[in-house]
């Protein structure tokens, strides 16, 4: 009996107050009116924070002078890492992979080839990134591009064995190019496929080496437009790297061989290292 009652109390006190409470601001109360649905105004999400390395990344490069890692990705996005606060996100008009980045080092600047055969130029020095140039190859398919440290000019190797020159201020292409028939040997008739690789000698930046795909590689004066040597390797080679007294350099090949040449030798090679 007596929890009976107390019960009936505890009621009576709850709907005394709540009535008095919603008597007593009656006419301050306003009841919200909210909707179930929602519509693009009143909700708008966006990003405000990235955590993680890209998916899929397919590029990579460096600045060392201000420290900046940019990472291209199968999708055709770039993302650019710093010190602590240094994080951007950009992204071509199409989802094409990248395929090649290149930073101008210290210069807020960077360079991107993508898998259609487009090279842009895109300006780091504003909040918001965006492409200042772009290029566009119709005729020839790019498989190798270089900027030797310090330069103004773009090297871009093409699949039929061509290497064009592009001055990266203007972001336009110079009439001066090196075809595949003047840099191999006039009774080598089999085209030597394409460019694989192109690396300016660190003593004489007039001087580079051209890999094509079938193991030639040229030596090419640039102002005397012609090949001052040609070498051959059996083997296929991935890259190519000049010793600093631009006398030497150095071929990685497919088997996993590294080849030391001497630029006055073109019969062979100094050595070989193995792998196993």
């Amino acid at each position: 009996m007596p929890r009976v009652i107390f019960k009936r109390v505890l009621e009576a006190l709850s709907g005394n107050t709540s009535s008095s409470s919603s008597g007593g601001n009656s006419s301050n109360h306003v009841e919200p009116n909210f909707s179930s649905d929602l519509s693009t105004d009143q909700f708008q999400p966006y990003k405000i924070a990235r955590h993680g390395f890209p998916y899929r990344p397919t590029a990579l490069a460096y600045d060392p002078v201000q420290k900046l890692l940019a990472i291209g990705t199968y999708t055709g996005t770039i993302r650019i890492l710093g010190q602590s606060g240094v994080d951007r996100y950009i992204a071509h008009e199409t989802d094409k992979p990248v395929i090649k980045l290149i930073f101008l080092n210290n210069q807020g600047a960077l360079v991107s080839v993508c898998a259609d055969d487009t090279i842009h130029l895109w300006n780091l020095r504003q909040t918001q990134p965006a492409i200042l140039h772009s290029l566009k190859f119709n005729r020839e398919r790019i498989t190798c591009t270089y900027i030797p440290h310090g330069s103004k000019w773009l090297y871009i190797g093409t699949d039929k064995g061509n290497v064009h020159l592009c001055h990266v201020e203007s972001f336009t292409l110079s009439g001066y190019s090196i075809s595949w028939n003047k840099a191999i040997e006039l009774s080598q008739k089999s085209h030597p496929g394409q460019v694989i690789e192109i690396a300016e000698n660190p003593c004489n930046e007039s001087r580079i080496i051209i890999v094509f795909q079938c193991g030639t590689f040229v030596l090419w004066d640039l102002k005397q437009k012609e090949a001052l040597q040609r070498y051959y390797c059996n083997n296929t080679i991935h890259h190519v790297c000049w010793h600093h007294e631009g006398k030497q350099f150095m071929c990685s090949h497919n088997d996993g061989i590294i080849s030391l040449w001497s630029v006055s030798n073109k019969d062979k090679p100094i050595s070989f290292q193995r792998p196993h």
